[in-house]
Protein backbone atom coordinates (compact mmCIF):
# COMPACT_ATOMS: atom_id res chain seq x y z
CA UNK A 1 0.00 0.00 0.00
CA UNK A 2 1.41 3.36 -1.05
CA UNK A 3 1.41 5.79 1.86
CA UNK A 4 2.66 9.33 2.41
CA UNK A 5 2.88 10.02 6.17
CA UNK A 6 2.13 13.31 7.89
CA UNK A 7 2.04 13.99 11.61
CA UNK A 8 -0.04 15.97 14.13
CA UNK A 9 0.82 16.47 17.80
CA UNK A 10 -0.34 18.65 20.68
CA UNK A 11 3.31 19.74 20.87
CA UNK A 12 3.44 20.73 17.20
CA UNK A 13 2.88 23.91 15.21
CA UNK A 14 0.79 24.55 12.13
CA UNK A 15 3.76 26.42 10.68
CA UNK A 16 5.72 23.15 10.68
CA UNK A 17 5.96 20.93 7.57
CA UNK A 18 3.99 18.09 9.21
CA UNK A 19 6.89 15.65 9.41
CA UNK A 20 7.44 13.27 12.32
CA UNK A 21 10.16 15.57 13.67
CA UNK A 22 8.12 18.73 13.05
CA UNK A 23 4.42 17.84 13.33
CA UNK A 24 1.42 20.08 12.87
CA UNK A 25 -0.56 21.25 15.89
CA UNK A 26 -4.14 20.74 14.68
CA UNK A 27 -5.97 18.01 12.80
CA UNK A 28 -7.74 20.68 10.77
CA UNK A 29 -4.45 21.94 9.33
CA UNK A 30 -3.95 18.58 7.64
CA UNK A 31 -7.02 19.22 5.48
CA UNK A 32 -5.67 21.09 2.47
CA UNK A 33 -5.91 21.10 -1.29
CA UNK A 34 -2.66 19.12 -1.41
CA UNK A 35 -4.29 16.00 0.10
CA UNK A 36 -4.52 13.03 -2.21
CA UNK A 37 -5.10 9.30 -2.10
CA UNK A 38 -2.47 7.47 -0.06
CA UNK A 39 -1.87 10.29 2.43
CA UNK A 40 -1.92 9.16 6.08
CA UNK A 41 -2.30 11.70 8.87
CA UNK A 42 -0.77 10.18 12.03
CA UNK A 43 -2.16 11.89 15.13
CA UNK A 44 -0.29 11.59 18.43
CA UNK A 45 -2.12 10.85 21.67
CA UNK A 46 -3.62 13.89 23.37
CA UNK A 47 -6.67 16.13 23.54
CA UNK A 48 -7.51 18.27 20.52
CA UNK A 49 -10.16 20.77 21.59
CA UNK A 50 -11.28 21.97 18.18
CA UNK A 51 -13.78 21.07 15.49
CA UNK A 52 -12.67 19.34 12.29
CA UNK A 53 -14.11 19.96 8.81
CA UNK A 54 -12.71 17.72 6.06
CA UNK A 55 -13.20 19.15 2.57
CA UNK A 56 -10.27 17.47 0.79
CA UNK A 57 -10.15 13.71 0.49
CA UNK A 58 -8.77 10.90 -1.59
CA UNK A 59 -9.17 9.80 -5.16
CA UNK A 60 -10.64 6.29 -5.35
CA UNK A 61 -11.98 3.23 -3.51
CA UNK A 62 -8.59 1.53 -3.53
CA UNK A 63 -6.08 0.78 -0.78
CA UNK A 64 -3.99 3.74 -1.91
CA UNK A 65 -6.97 5.91 -2.82
CA UNK A 66 -8.03 7.13 0.63
CA UNK A 67 -6.81 9.88 2.92
CA UNK A 68 -6.47 8.24 6.34
CA UNK A 69 -6.64 10.00 9.71
CA UNK A 70 -5.38 7.58 12.34
CA UNK A 71 -4.65 7.91 16.03
CA UNK A 72 -1.22 6.46 16.73
CA UNK A 73 -2.50 4.96 20.02
CA UNK A 74 -5.97 3.47 19.76
CA UNK A 75 -8.66 5.83 21.18
CA UNK A 76 -5.99 8.02 22.84
CA UNK A 77 -6.66 11.00 20.56
CA UNK A 78 -9.62 12.88 22.02
CA UNK A 79 -11.39 15.40 19.78
CA UNK A 80 -13.25 17.53 22.34
CA UNK A 81 -15.90 20.08 21.42
CA UNK A 82 -14.54 23.58 22.14
CA UNK A 83 -17.93 25.31 22.21
CA UNK A 84 -21.60 24.88 21.43
CA UNK A 85 -21.43 23.78 17.80
CA UNK A 86 -23.43 21.88 15.22
CA UNK A 87 -20.86 19.24 14.27
CA UNK A 88 -17.63 18.11 15.88
CA UNK A 89 -16.11 16.28 12.86
CA UNK A 90 -17.68 17.11 9.51
CA UNK A 91 -17.14 15.92 5.93
CA UNK A 92 -18.33 18.01 2.98
CA UNK A 93 -17.76 18.97 -0.67
CA UNK A 94 -14.54 17.22 -1.77
CA UNK A 95 -14.05 15.37 1.52
CA UNK A 96 -14.62 12.00 -0.14
CA UNK A 97 -12.60 8.78 0.25
CA UNK A 98 -11.61 9.43 3.87
CA UNK A 99 -10.88 7.00 6.73
CA UNK A 100 -10.98 8.02 10.42
CA UNK A 101 -9.49 5.35 12.67
CA UNK A 102 -9.10 5.07 16.44
CA UNK A 103 -10.26 8.44 17.80
CA UNK A 104 -12.45 9.44 20.73
CA UNK A 105 -15.03 12.10 19.89
CA UNK A 106 -16.42 13.86 22.95
CA UNK A 107 -19.23 16.40 22.62
CA UNK A 108 -18.19 17.92 25.96
CA UNK A 109 -20.83 17.24 28.59
CA UNK A 110 -18.90 19.51 30.98
CA UNK A 111 -19.50 22.51 28.74
CA UNK A 112 -23.21 21.83 28.27
CA UNK A 113 -25.35 19.10 29.83
CA UNK A 114 -25.86 16.35 27.26
CA UNK A 115 -23.05 17.68 25.09
CA UNK A 116 -22.07 20.99 23.50
CA UNK A 117 -21.67 19.45 20.03
CA UNK A 118 -24.93 18.56 18.34
CA UNK A 119 -23.48 15.79 16.12
CA UNK A 120 -20.14 14.03 16.56
CA UNK A 121 -19.53 12.75 13.00
CA UNK A 122 -21.57 14.38 10.22
CA UNK A 123 -21.84 14.41 6.48
CA UNK A 124 -24.77 16.40 5.14
CA UNK A 125 -26.04 18.41 2.21
CA UNK A 126 -26.32 21.80 3.86
CA UNK A 127 -28.05 23.28 0.80
CA UNK A 128 -30.60 20.45 0.55
CA UNK A 129 -30.79 21.18 -3.16
CA UNK A 130 -27.44 20.30 -4.64
CA UNK A 131 -26.18 23.77 -5.50
CA UNK A 132 -22.49 23.06 -4.99
CA UNK A 133 -20.35 23.79 -8.06
CA UNK A 134 -18.31 20.65 -7.43
CA UNK A 135 -21.00 18.08 -6.65
CA UNK A 136 -24.77 17.79 -6.67
CA UNK A 137 -24.97 18.62 -3.02
CA UNK A 138 -22.32 19.29 -0.43
CA UNK A 139 -22.38 15.92 1.34
CA UNK A 140 -19.39 13.59 1.00
CA UNK A 141 -19.22 9.91 0.03
CA UNK A 142 -16.91 6.97 0.70
CA UNK A 143 -16.39 7.66 4.41
CA UNK A 144 -15.01 4.98 6.76
CA UNK A 145 -15.28 5.28 10.54
CA UNK A 146 -13.22 2.57 12.23
CA UNK A 147 -12.54 1.84 15.92
CA UNK A 148 -13.81 5.17 17.29
CA UNK A 149 -15.49 5.95 20.63
CA UNK A 150 -18.26 8.50 20.08
CA UNK A 151 -20.22 10.08 22.91
CA UNK A 152 -21.99 13.06 24.47
CA UNK A 153 -23.24 14.67 21.29
CA UNK A 154 -26.67 16.18 21.80
CA UNK A 155 -28.34 14.83 18.66
CA UNK A 156 -26.42 11.98 17.04
CA UNK A 157 -23.15 10.16 17.45
CA UNK A 158 -22.88 9.36 13.73
CA UNK A 159 -25.20 11.16 11.30
CA UNK A 160 -24.44 10.35 7.65
CA UNK A 161 -26.84 11.96 5.20
CA UNK A 162 -27.45 12.57 1.53
CA UNK A 163 -24.85 10.33 -0.15
CA UNK A 164 -23.72 6.70 0.02
CA UNK A 165 -20.71 4.37 0.35
CA UNK A 166 -20.65 4.81 4.12
CA UNK A 167 -18.85 2.34 6.40
CA UNK A 168 -19.27 2.52 10.19
CA UNK A 169 -17.34 -0.41 11.63
CA UNK A 170 -16.05 -1.35 15.10
CA UNK A 171 -17.19 1.84 16.83
CA UNK A 172 -18.78 2.47 20.22
CA UNK A 173 -21.51 5.12 20.43
CA UNK A 174 -23.09 6.04 23.76
CA UNK A 175 -24.81 8.90 25.59
CA UNK A 176 -25.91 10.71 22.44
CA UNK A 177 -29.23 12.44 21.58
CA UNK A 178 -29.93 13.54 25.16
CA UNK A 179 -30.50 17.25 24.65
CA UNK A 180 -31.49 17.54 21.00
CA UNK A 181 -34.61 19.36 19.92
CA UNK A 182 -34.39 17.52 16.59
CA UNK A 183 -34.19 13.95 17.89
CA UNK A 184 -31.22 11.76 17.09
CA UNK A 185 -29.65 8.35 17.66
CA UNK A 186 -26.35 6.59 18.22
CA UNK A 187 -25.79 5.80 14.52
CA UNK A 188 -28.08 7.16 11.80
CA UNK A 189 -28.14 7.05 8.00
CA UNK A 190 -30.71 9.38 6.46
CA UNK A 191 -31.72 10.15 2.85
CA UNK A 192 -29.27 7.81 1.14
CA UNK A 193 -28.58 8.99 -2.40
CA UNK A 194 -26.67 7.22 -5.15
CA UNK A 195 -23.98 8.92 -7.22
CA UNK A 196 -23.49 6.40 -10.05
CA UNK A 197 -23.52 7.68 -13.62
CA UNK A 198 -26.80 6.88 -15.34
CA UNK A 199 -28.06 4.70 -12.49
CA UNK A 200 -31.75 4.39 -11.72
CA UNK A 201 -33.09 6.92 -9.21
CA UNK A 202 -29.83 8.78 -8.71
CA UNK A 203 -29.96 12.48 -8.04
CA UNK A 204 -30.36 13.84 -11.55
CA UNK A 205 -32.48 11.05 -13.02
CA UNK A 206 -36.03 12.27 -13.34
CA UNK A 207 -36.14 15.00 -10.72
CA UNK A 208 -37.56 18.23 -12.10
CA UNK A 209 -35.28 21.12 -11.30
CA UNK A 210 -32.28 19.01 -10.30
CA UNK A 211 -29.14 21.02 -11.01
CA UNK A 212 -26.51 19.94 -13.50
CA UNK A 213 -23.71 18.21 -11.67
CA UNK A 214 -20.79 15.81 -11.87
CA UNK A 215 -22.70 12.89 -10.35
CA UNK A 216 -21.03 10.46 -12.70
CA UNK A 217 -19.17 8.13 -10.38
CA UNK A 218 -18.17 4.73 -11.75
CA UNK A 219 -17.71 2.11 -8.99
CA UNK A 220 -14.28 0.52 -9.03
CA UNK A 221 -11.66 -1.08 -6.80
CA UNK A 222 -13.09 -2.25 -3.48
CA UNK A 223 -16.55 -1.06 -4.55
CA UNK A 224 -16.83 -4.00 -6.91
CA UNK A 225 -14.45 -6.54 -5.38
CA UNK A 226 -15.73 -9.85 -4.05
CA UNK A 227 -16.96 -9.61 -0.46
CA UNK A 228 -14.18 -10.26 2.04
CA UNK A 229 -15.44 -8.49 5.18
CA UNK A 230 -12.42 -6.18 5.23
CA UNK A 231 -12.31 -3.70 2.37
CA UNK A 232 -14.76 -5.19 -0.11
CA UNK A 233 -18.46 -5.47 0.69
CA UNK A 234 -20.21 -6.21 -2.59
CA UNK A 235 -23.22 -6.06 -3.04
CA UNK A 236 -23.57 -3.51 -0.23
CA UNK A 237 -23.00 0.22 -0.70
CA UNK A 238 -23.31 1.03 3.02
CA UNK A 239 -22.13 -1.11 5.94
CA UNK A 240 -22.86 -0.65 9.66
CA UNK A 241 -21.10 -3.53 11.43
CA UNK A 242 -19.47 -4.65 14.68
CA UNK A 243 -20.57 -1.52 16.55
CA UNK A 244 -21.76 -1.22 20.15
CA UNK A 245 -24.47 1.40 20.61
CA UNK A 246 -26.06 2.02 24.00
CA UNK A 247 -27.57 4.64 26.29
CA UNK A 248 -28.59 6.92 23.43
CA UNK A 249 -31.88 8.57 24.31
CA UNK A 250 -34.06 11.67 24.22
CA UNK A 251 -34.30 13.07 27.75
CA UNK A 252 -35.93 15.96 29.56
CA UNK A 253 -32.85 18.02 28.60
CA UNK A 254 -34.19 18.20 25.04
CA UNK A 255 -37.25 20.22 25.98
CA UNK A 256 -39.28 18.12 23.54
CA UNK A 257 -42.85 17.22 24.35
CA UNK A 258 -43.47 13.51 24.70
CA UNK A 259 -45.24 13.27 21.35
CA UNK A 260 -42.02 14.48 19.70
CA UNK A 261 -39.83 11.72 21.18
CA UNK A 262 -39.44 9.53 18.10
CA UNK A 263 -35.77 8.54 18.20
CA UNK A 264 -33.01 7.87 20.70
CA UNK A 265 -32.30 4.62 18.89
CA UNK A 266 -29.13 2.57 18.92
CA UNK A 267 -28.97 2.34 15.11
CA UNK A 268 -31.49 3.68 12.57
CA UNK A 269 -31.71 3.50 8.77
CA UNK A 270 -34.00 6.41 7.97
CA UNK A 271 -35.83 7.64 4.85
CA UNK A 272 -33.90 6.11 1.98
CA UNK A 273 -35.18 8.63 -0.55
CA UNK A 274 -33.26 11.36 -2.35
CA UNK A 275 -32.44 14.48 -0.39
CA UNK A 276 -33.63 16.77 -3.19
CA UNK A 277 -37.30 15.88 -3.65
CA UNK A 278 -37.76 12.90 -1.26
CA UNK A 279 -39.40 10.94 -4.07
CA UNK A 280 -36.71 8.66 -5.55
CA UNK A 281 -36.22 5.41 -3.61
CA UNK A 282 -32.62 4.36 -3.05
CA UNK A 283 -31.81 1.37 -5.24
CA UNK A 284 -28.73 -0.14 -3.58
CA UNK A 285 -28.25 -2.47 -0.63
CA UNK A 286 -27.19 -1.64 2.93
CA UNK A 287 -25.86 -4.10 5.53
CA UNK A 288 -26.39 -3.75 9.30
CA UNK A 289 -24.57 -6.72 10.83
CA UNK A 290 -23.00 -7.95 14.07
CA UNK A 291 -23.96 -4.89 16.11
CA UNK A 292 -24.91 -4.84 19.79
CA UNK A 293 -27.60 -2.30 20.75
CA UNK A 294 -28.76 -2.11 24.33
CA UNK A 295 -30.21 0.25 26.91
CA UNK A 296 -31.29 2.87 24.39
CA UNK A 297 -34.30 5.07 24.97
CA UNK A 298 -35.83 4.24 21.61
CA UNK A 299 -35.38 1.15 19.50
CA UNK A 300 -32.26 -0.98 19.39
CA UNK A 301 -32.14 -1.43 15.61
CA UNK A 302 -34.70 0.39 13.52
CA UNK A 303 -35.58 1.29 9.99
CA UNK A 304 -38.23 3.81 9.01
CA UNK A 305 -38.70 4.12 5.26
CA UNK A 306 -35.37 2.37 4.80
CA UNK A 307 -35.32 -0.10 1.92
CA UNK A 308 -33.06 -2.93 0.77
CA UNK A 309 -31.52 -3.04 4.23
CA UNK A 310 -30.27 -6.38 5.57
CA UNK A 311 -30.16 -6.73 9.37
CA UNK A 312 -28.06 -9.80 10.16
CA UNK A 313 -26.65 -11.25 13.39
CA UNK A 314 -27.40 -8.27 15.62
CA UNK A 315 -28.09 -8.45 19.37
CA UNK A 316 -30.63 -6.15 21.04
CA UNK A 317 -31.41 -5.95 24.75
CA UNK A 318 -33.20 -3.60 27.16
CA UNK A 319 -34.13 -0.91 24.64
CA UNK A 320 -37.30 1.19 24.66
CA UNK A 321 -36.50 2.67 28.05
CA UNK A 322 -37.87 6.13 27.20
CA UNK A 323 -41.16 6.26 29.13
CA UNK A 324 -41.96 9.48 27.31
CA UNK A 325 -42.33 7.49 24.10
CA UNK A 326 -44.77 5.08 25.68
CA UNK A 327 -46.73 8.02 27.06
CA UNK A 328 -47.12 9.31 23.52
CA UNK A 329 -48.57 5.96 22.41
CA UNK A 330 -45.53 4.38 20.81
CA UNK A 331 -44.22 0.91 21.36
CA UNK A 332 -40.49 0.86 20.74
CA UNK A 333 -39.40 -2.56 19.53
CA UNK A 334 -35.90 -3.76 20.31
CA UNK A 335 -35.93 -4.66 16.60
CA UNK A 336 -38.30 -2.44 14.62
CA UNK A 337 -39.14 -2.48 10.90
CA UNK A 338 -41.09 0.33 9.21
CA UNK A 339 -39.68 -0.03 5.71
CA UNK A 340 -40.16 -2.17 2.61
CA UNK A 341 -37.98 -4.79 0.93
CA UNK A 342 -35.78 -5.39 3.96
CA UNK A 343 -34.27 -8.64 5.29
CA UNK A 344 -33.92 -9.65 8.95
CA UNK A 345 -31.91 -12.84 9.62
CA UNK A 346 -30.08 -14.37 12.59
CA UNK A 347 -30.85 -11.51 15.00
CA UNK A 348 -31.80 -11.94 18.64
CA UNK A 349 -33.64 -9.64 21.02
CA UNK A 350 -34.51 -9.85 24.69
CA UNK A 351 -37.09 -7.29 25.80
CA UNK A 352 -37.16 -6.31 29.47
CA UNK A 353 -38.81 -2.89 29.52
CA UNK A 354 -41.57 -2.92 32.14
CA UNK A 355 -42.51 0.62 33.18
CA UNK A 356 -46.21 1.38 32.90
CA UNK A 357 -47.88 3.52 30.29
CA UNK A 358 -48.96 6.99 31.34
CA UNK A 359 -47.40 6.37 34.73
CA UNK A 360 -49.64 3.37 35.45
CA UNK A 361 -48.58 -0.17 36.24
CA UNK A 362 -48.16 -2.30 33.11
CA UNK A 363 -51.15 -4.47 32.20
CA UNK A 364 -49.44 -6.39 29.43
CA UNK A 365 -46.29 -6.32 27.36
CA UNK A 366 -45.48 -2.65 26.78
CA UNK A 367 -42.59 -3.36 24.49
CA UNK A 368 -41.76 -5.84 21.76
CA UNK A 369 -38.63 -7.73 20.89
CA UNK A 370 -39.65 -7.27 17.24
CA UNK A 371 -42.20 -5.13 15.46
CA UNK A 372 -42.25 -6.53 11.90
CA UNK A 373 -44.55 -3.82 10.54
CA UNK A 374 -44.43 -0.50 12.35
CA UNK A 375 -46.59 1.43 9.89
CA UNK A 376 -49.31 -1.06 8.93
CA UNK A 377 -48.41 -1.32 5.24
CA UNK A 378 -44.98 -2.95 5.00
CA UNK A 379 -44.30 -5.13 1.95
CA UNK A 380 -41.51 -7.38 0.71
CA UNK A 381 -39.85 -8.00 4.09
CA UNK A 382 -38.49 -11.37 5.22
CA UNK A 383 -37.72 -12.65 8.74
CA UNK A 384 -35.76 -15.86 9.23
CA UNK A 385 -33.87 -17.43 12.14
CA UNK A 386 -34.44 -14.58 14.57
CA UNK A 387 -34.73 -15.30 18.31
CA UNK A 388 -37.35 -13.16 20.02
CA UNK A 389 -38.31 -13.06 23.67
CA UNK A 390 -41.84 -11.66 23.48
CA UNK A 391 -44.83 -13.52 22.04
CA UNK A 392 -45.14 -11.84 18.67
CA UNK A 393 -48.83 -12.66 18.39
CA UNK A 394 -49.62 -10.57 21.47
CA UNK A 395 -51.34 -7.25 20.92
CA UNK A 396 -50.64 -4.43 23.33
CA UNK A 397 -53.48 -2.80 25.18
CA UNK A 398 -54.94 0.69 24.75
CA UNK A 399 -53.98 3.48 24.55
CA UNK A 400 -51.03 2.22 22.49
CA UNK A 401 -51.59 2.09 18.76
CA UNK A 402 -48.73 -0.14 17.65
CA UNK A 403 -48.97 -3.86 18.30
CA UNK A 404 -46.08 -6.28 18.16
CA UNK A 405 -47.82 -8.07 15.31
CA UNK A 406 -50.51 -6.21 13.40
CA UNK A 407 -52.85 -7.67 10.81
CA UNK A 408 -50.63 -6.89 7.84
CA UNK A 409 -47.55 -8.40 9.51
CA UNK A 410 -49.25 -11.78 9.74
CA UNK A 411 -48.95 -11.96 5.94
CA UNK A 412 -45.15 -12.21 6.05
CA UNK A 413 -44.01 -12.96 9.61
CA UNK A 414 -44.42 -16.27 11.42
CA UNK A 415 -42.88 -18.12 14.34
CA UNK A 416 -42.19 -21.21 12.23
CA UNK A 417 -39.21 -19.49 10.61
CA UNK A 418 -38.15 -17.81 13.86
CA UNK A 419 -37.95 -18.71 17.55
CA UNK A 420 -40.65 -16.72 19.36
CA UNK A 421 -41.17 -16.45 23.12
CA UNK A 422 -37.59 -17.63 23.52
CA UNK A 423 -35.01 -16.36 25.98
CA UNK A 424 -31.69 -16.10 24.08
CA UNK A 425 -29.71 -17.10 27.18
CA UNK A 426 -27.30 -14.28 27.97
CA UNK A 427 -24.54 -14.82 30.53
CA UNK A 428 -25.47 -11.85 32.72
CA UNK A 429 -27.99 -9.30 31.48
CA UNK A 430 -30.29 -7.27 33.74
CA UNK A 431 -32.36 -4.19 33.07
CA UNK A 432 -31.20 -0.66 33.68
CA UNK A 433 -33.51 2.14 34.78
CA UNK A 434 -36.30 3.23 32.49
CA UNK A 435 -37.69 6.76 32.44
CA UNK A 436 -40.97 8.17 33.62
CA UNK A 437 -43.18 10.24 31.33
CA UNK A 438 -41.11 13.34 32.14
CA UNK A 439 -37.93 11.71 30.88
CA UNK A 440 -36.31 11.10 34.26
CA UNK A 441 -34.86 7.74 35.37
CA UNK A 442 -37.12 5.70 37.61
CA UNK A 443 -35.44 4.34 40.72
CA UNK A 444 -31.89 4.73 39.51
CA UNK A 445 -29.46 6.61 37.31
CA UNK A 446 -28.81 6.47 33.59
CA UNK A 447 -26.61 3.40 33.68
CA UNK A 448 -27.20 -0.01 32.13
CA UNK A 449 -27.78 -3.00 34.31
CA UNK A 450 -25.53 -6.02 33.90
CA UNK A 451 -24.60 -6.04 30.25
CA UNK A 452 -22.70 -9.23 29.49
CA UNK A 453 -24.58 -10.41 26.40
CA UNK A 454 -22.35 -13.40 25.69
CA UNK A 455 -24.22 -16.67 25.12
CA UNK A 456 -24.55 -19.35 27.75
CA UNK A 457 -23.56 -22.89 26.83
CA UNK A 458 -27.24 -23.84 26.46
CA UNK A 459 -28.31 -20.75 24.50
CA UNK A 460 -30.76 -21.54 21.67
CA UNK A 461 -28.81 -19.02 19.57
CA UNK A 462 -25.87 -21.39 19.17
CA UNK A 463 -25.96 -22.79 15.65
CA UNK A 464 -29.35 -21.22 14.88
CA UNK A 465 -28.70 -19.40 11.60
CA UNK A 466 -30.16 -19.28 8.15
CA UNK A 467 -29.00 -22.24 6.09
CA UNK A 468 -27.42 -22.15 3.64
CA UNK A 469 -25.89 -18.86 4.76
CA UNK A 470 -25.69 -15.97 2.29
CA UNK A 471 -22.38 -15.77 0.47
CA UNK A 472 -21.59 -12.41 2.08
CA UNK A 473 -21.99 -13.63 5.67
CA UNK A 474 -18.61 -13.94 7.46
CA UNK A 475 -17.61 -17.48 8.36
CA UNK A 476 -17.60 -16.70 12.09
CA UNK A 477 -21.34 -16.03 12.06
CA UNK A 478 -22.36 -19.53 13.12
CA UNK A 479 -24.73 -18.37 15.89
CA UNK A 480 -27.71 -16.03 15.94
CA UNK A 481 -26.87 -12.61 17.28
CA UNK A 482 -23.60 -10.68 17.37
CA UNK A 483 -21.73 -12.71 20.01
CA UNK A 484 -19.89 -15.89 19.01
CA UNK A 485 -20.40 -18.77 21.45
CA UNK A 486 -16.68 -18.85 22.28
CA UNK A 487 -16.84 -15.39 23.91
CA UNK A 488 -17.13 -15.23 27.68
CA UNK A 489 -17.80 -11.48 27.64
CA UNK A 490 -19.73 -9.54 25.02
CA UNK A 491 -19.63 -6.72 24.05
CA UNK A 492 -15.92 -6.20 24.45
CA UNK A 493 -14.58 -4.79 27.71
CA UNK A 494 -13.89 -1.08 27.71
CA UNK A 495 -17.32 0.00 26.46
CA UNK A 496 -18.97 0.62 29.81
CA UNK A 497 -18.67 4.39 30.13
CA UNK A 498 -21.99 6.13 30.58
Amino acid sequence: MFEVPFYVSTAGSDSNPGTQAQPWLTIQHADSASRTGGDCINVAAGTYQATVNIQNGGTSAANNGYVVYRCQSMNACKVLSPAITYSLWNFQYGGNFVVVDGFELDGNNALQAGGAANICFLTDDVTAAGTSNTQAGSSSHHIWLLNNIIHHCGQSGVQFNAKEWYYVIHNTTYHNAWNSGYNGSGISLWTAQCIEAGALNCFTSGVAGAPSSDWNYTPSGNDTATFNGVGAWTPFHNVISWNVSYNNRITALSGLACNAHTDGNGIIMDTFFDHFAYTLPYQYQTLVMNNVAYYNGGRGLHTVNGRLVTFANNTAFNNGTDGCETKSQWVAGDLDNAGNSNTWINNLALTVQSVGWLGAAPTGPNNCSLIPDDNGSVTGVTFNNNILSTPESANVVAPLVHACLNTNATNFFNCTNNKCSTDPGFVNATAGAASDSAGNPVGGTWQPGNDNLALTATSPAIGYVQSPPPSWLPAQNVDAGACHHSLTTCPNPGTTNY
